[in-house]
């Protein structure tokens, strides 16, 4: 089958030595007429010249005449052989065969060189393997690069783990600076360019066939390690190939032929154990790629599943011959450490996302250049963190006393609150402190008990009296500098112009309305602070072509979280998303539904709450006010009572605005802010003369106007404007940004900056107020214990306030952290009992109960009075039932002792007779007995709760179902003769709701994740 080719006669001298170190044969596997007259030329270029030359003919219609191409060959005096490779036969099948025909040298090493028709070794690649070609190495393999750039890397021998994941290292495309030179042993080395000892791979009985190509290789290096003969790069040794696309990325066949390789090699012991390891990693492995968005890195690991299971590995083993003159722990170096493997899955995980087209990163590199001491966005946060920490110097000084229970004051009413409890208030159907409601609860109450829960496990706030008031607190004191932070961010969207960018979110948290917005806790305007910012822009980009939906799903969840507190917010971005759906191609309505569908379907059974009670769409958490008569020149220009004196500052942001629009050229962005601005405006002058409802008695100022706060309108306004001038300075026209004129790019940002930094100055004197301070739990230790512990008592709390009195009932439940525009609901009767009650006991009425029975009653263990004068002290201690336990901190406290409850502590479930009062215990909110509970011989039961709690609950006696009884204000169930035990309960408002609820946010959270870059086929070409 080998047939030598005669040598010419004029054969020019040869390069070779007098007397060589070394045979070299030359394995030229030819594919096509092109490639091969290449390789050959490559060949007959080296500085150190084969021996001779075996042409293997395997094109699939064959080479043809093959004269002229080894012509050449033969005047450099040069043996040629030539034979074909089969149909169908891979060149690892018949190498053995080809090798064993060949003539053998007579002194020195035997080697064979194997190239194919895509390799093109440089000159000095022979002469630099023969060299490494030692004693004790039985392949030598050189360092492949790309053809088209010789600087950058394709493989440097194979890299695996011990149980055959594919790691390339170098990965293909690296660019070669001789950072990997000192790389010397490898595990194995791919067939092409690499040089193979005779002897060795005789001995070795060549490659396995059933492995496949990279398989094979693998197995044929193992052995060769196991053997005693090293596997070397030699990185002074190049040979240029064009890249495959299995050699930029391993393909699924060689990754299972990996497995395979691995297996086989394995001892007969463990190869079972690392078979189910292959199996079980890479099926936790690729699923969990697929759930994190990376489908392709997650089709690779479930590629490898066949592989543990593939009965070929059997024969492998028994076919494979394997001298086992180094034993397998000492390869150990040689393989990469699964450390580094999963290192590698990270990193090709967060590698393999791409920014999101819709985010412009054509400014990126403009923004590092020079550093982070010369990045805007450094100053940004340090000069709003300094005017924000400067301005609320009252705030902060608060809370150096007590950091632990949050801020009570403006909007913020205060309350302790803990993860569990704010759970428990959204799940239940009945929630809410005092005689509670059934209205459903905002979802900000999950998000609050998540970072409730957060806060809860660091370090120094473990033990906070209140965690849910610490995050508000945290939100309050840190809101500005974030919303500076979040509006650079969201500005790229709008301009490339770094300085332009953060002089306009400056002027974002530096304006009156956002200093009030902090000065008074309120909680929806600072969210909005921080988030509108991303939301508008995330909107923005929505509507451009290239955008990626997942970019939109996360904008869709900003604007949900954002609508929790403040609804209106909800509104605008589904309103957005139906815009899109009606006017928009097939990718913009899908981003259009997803806009509409996702704050609707995420409000859950709160979206009853709101169709009950409308009014509440325009308010929100922190986003109520008392009628005020601002002019509306001034409202216009960012005044409200009690804010800094902005005027002429927020005044020249907005002219700014204004003049931004006059800036020709075509800005269709420019006029919808312009729209959006207006809208702003007219909520601005508009809400204060629209009444959403009114304060509720026992509150502060009873029966008062309630409108929307028009600090909201404000904000949207000179965001507005913000907007503008960020677009405008992305557009000037040409003849403006020429040679000499770039200075016309300084009036935005120039003027931003000293309107805005203005601002920040009069806001800082001023300063964000004293309204806000440590919140105190009012009651003594003793009372909240009472209501915490098994009693589930309540403690009556009453402050004269001026010339009224306003009181509410404290127990377990959590109740409104934040003022929002009260629920409308009718007095219960115990309400009324109790309304009494307080001003019997204050001297402004009388009652036809004595006030100790009606709190006993009601479950009210303690009474606590703030700030009482001596004649209410004297008049309270005067009432039978109560006697005084002390004051502290301006408050004076009594306990309740009733005949009522046979003067025992009140209690929220009690069982009595005739003579007999005794307690039960509970363990949740509203009397919840969270099961069973065994209770003494009683004719009737009394849970101190309202007549509409009773409609929801279930009461049961030894499992059977009790019915309240209509005669008194709480309700009252007769028990069965022997009763042992009682259970009361009350299960989750709308739950299949609620869990659909849950499912569709992680479906939501789930799309939200950046996708998994694709590259596209040009770009791989390029490459």
């Amino acid at each position: 089958m080998t047939q030598p080719t005669p040598a010419s006669s004029t054969a020019t001298p040869s390069r070779r030595t007098t007397a060589p170190p070394a045979t070299v044969t030359a394995v030229v596997v030819a594919r096509d007429r092109e490639g091969t007259g290449q390789v050959l030329s490559a060949l007959l270029a080296q500085d150190r010249l084969p021996d001779r030359i075996l042409l293997v003919d395997g094109a699939i219609d064959g080479l043809g005449d093959t004269s002229d191409l080894l012509a050449p060959v033969g005047e450099a005096d040069i043996e040629v052989l030539t034979t074909t490779l089969g149909p169908r036969r891979g060149v690892r099948r018949i190498l053995p065969a080809m090798i064993d025909r060949l003539p053998r040298a007579d002194v020195g090493h035997d080697l064979v060189w194997v190239l194919t028709s895509r390799t093109r070794p440089h000159p000095q690649a022979l002469r630099r393997l023969v060299a490494a070609s030692g004693r004790g190495v039985g392949l030598a393999t050189p360092k492949l690069v790309d053809e088209r750039d010789p600087s950058r890397l394709v493989r440097m021998g194979l890299q695996v783990t011990r149980s055959g994941r594919i790691v390339p290292h170098p990965e293909a495309g690296t660019t070669d600076q001789g950072q990997h030179d000192a790389d010397v042993d490898a595990i194995a080395a791919p067939l092409e360019g690499l040089l193979i000892d005779r002897d060795t791979y005789e001995r070795l009985d060549g490659h396995d066939p059933s492995l496949g190509d990279f398989g094979g290789d693998l197995d044929l290096g193992w052995r060769s390690q196991r053997a005693g003969r090293r596997v070397v790069v030699v990185p002074t040794a190049a040979v240029a190939v064009q890249p495959t696309a299995a050699e930029r990325h391993p393909s699924h066949e060689h990754r299972r032929q990996a497995r395979r390789a691995a297996l086989t090699r394995a001892h007969v012991a463990t190869a079972p154990l690392l078979a189910l390891w292959v199996l079980l990693s890479s099926l936790v492995t690729g699923l969990a790629l697929v759930v994190l968005k990376r489908p392709g890195m997650g089709a690779d690991e479930l590629a490898s599943i066949p592989a543990a299971l593939d009965l070929r590995t059997l024969r492998s083993r028994l076919r494979g011959r394997a001298p086992r003159e180094v034993a397998r722990a000492d390869l150990d170096a040689l393989f990469v450490t699964p450390a580094d493997a999963r290192r590698r899955i990270v990193d090709d995980a967060r590698s393999g996302v791409g920014r999101d087209p819709g985010v412009e990163a054509r400014s990126l590199e403009v923004e590092r250049r020079g550093g982070w001491f010369a990045h805007p966005l450094l100053w940004l946060v340090l000069l709003a963190a300094g005017l924000s920490a400067w301005s609320a110097r009252h705030i902060t000084g608060e809370l150096r006393h007590r950091v632990d229970s949050g801020l009570v004051g403006g909007e913020l009413l205060g309350g302790r609150a803990t993860a569990g409890q704010l759970w428990d208030a959204w799940w239940t159907g009945w929630h809410g402190q005092g005689w509670g409601a059934a209205g459903e609860q905002s979802p900000a109450l999950v998000v609050l008990a998540g970072l409730s829960a957060l806060v809860s496990w660091l370090p120094g706030l473990g033990a906070s009296h209140s965690p849910a008031g610490v995050v508000l607190a945290l939100l309050v004191v840190t809101a500005l500098p974030v919303a500076a932070a979040t509006a650079w961010g969201a500005s790229r969207t709008f301009s490339t112009h770094r300085w332009v960018r953060a002089a306009a979110a400056l002027a974002w948290v530096t304006t009156a309305p956002a200093a009030l917005a902090v000065g008074e806790g309120r909680i929806g305007a600072l969210l909005a602070l921080v988030l509108l910012p991303r939301i508008a822009a995330g909107l923005v980009r929505a509507t451009r072509r290239h955008t990626a939906y997942s970019d939109t799903v996360r904008t869709a969840l900003w604007a949900t979280l954002l609508a929790t507190v403040a609804p209106v917010f909800g509104v605008v971005t589904v309103v957005v998303g139906l815009g899109l759906l009606l006017v928009g191609d097939a990718r913009r309505r899908a981003r259009g539904i997803t806009l509409a569908l996702t704050p609707f379907v995420l409000a859950g059974p709160w979206l009853l709450a709101l169709q009950a009670q409308p009014a509440r769409l325009l308010t929100g958490w922190g986003l109520t006010d008392l009628q005020i008569a601002t002019p509306a020149t001034r409202l216009a220009l960012g005044q409200l009572p009690g804010g800094a004196p902005t005027t002429w500052w927020t005044a020249a942001v907005l002219a700014l605005g204004v003049l931004a629009l006059a800036v020709p050229g075509r800005r269709p962005g420019s006029w919808v802010a312009a729209g959006v601005g207006l809208v702003g405006l007219a909520w601005t002058l508009g809400a204060p003369h629209l009444v959403l409802g009114h304060r509720p008695a026992g509150a502060a100022d009873p029966g008062a106007a309630v409108t929307a706060w028009a600090g909201l309108g404000q904000i949207v306004l000179v965001g507005s404007a913000l907007v503008a001038v960020l677009l405008a300075s992305d557009t000037l026209p040409d003849r403006l940004r020429g040679a000499g004129r770039r200075l016309w790019l300084l009036v935005p940002a120039v003027g931003l900056t000293v309107a805005a930094v203005g601002s920040g100055v009069v806001v800082g004197q001023h300063s964000y107020g004293d309204g806000l301070t440590t919140w105190r739990d009012p009651r003594p230790l003793v009372a909240t214990a009472a209501a915490e512990g098994d009693l589930g008592a309540r403690t009556l709390v009453v402050e004269a306030a001026g010339e009224g009195v306003t009181y509410r009932l404290v127990g377990a439940e959590p109740g409104d952290l934040v003022r929002d525009l009260a629920a409308g609901s009718t007095p219960v009767p115990g309400e009324e009992d109790v309304a009494a009650a307080v001003a019997q006991l204050l001297g402004a009425g009388e009652g036809q109960q004595l006030p100790a029975d009606v709190l006993a009653e009601q479950g009210v263990s303690h009474l606590v009075v703030v700030e009482p004068s001596e004649a209410q002290r004297r008049l309270v201690d005067a009432s039978p039932g109560l006697s005084r336990l002390g004051s502290s901190a301006g408050t004076t406290t009594w306990a309740v002792r009733s005949d009522l409850t046979r003067e025992s502590v009140p209690s929220r479930v009690r069982v009595s007779t005739e003579r007999t009062s005794e307690a039960v215990a509970v363990e949740g909110p509203h009397a919840d007995t969270a099961g069973d509970v065994s209770v003494p011989r009683a004719d009737t039961l009394t849970i101190a709760e309202s007549l509409d709690w009773s409609d929801r609950a279930q009461v049961r006696a030894d499992g059977r179902l009790l019915t309240a009884q209509t005669h008194s204000a709480v309700p009252t169930y007769e028990l069965p003769e022997r009763t042992d035990e009682v259970s009361v309960s009350f299960g989750a408002g709308h739950p299949w709701w609620k869990l659909g609820q849950g499912l569709a946010l992680v479906l939501a959270l789930y799309l939200a994740l950046p996708t998994e870059r694709r590259i596209d086929p040009e770009e791989e070409d390029a490459r």
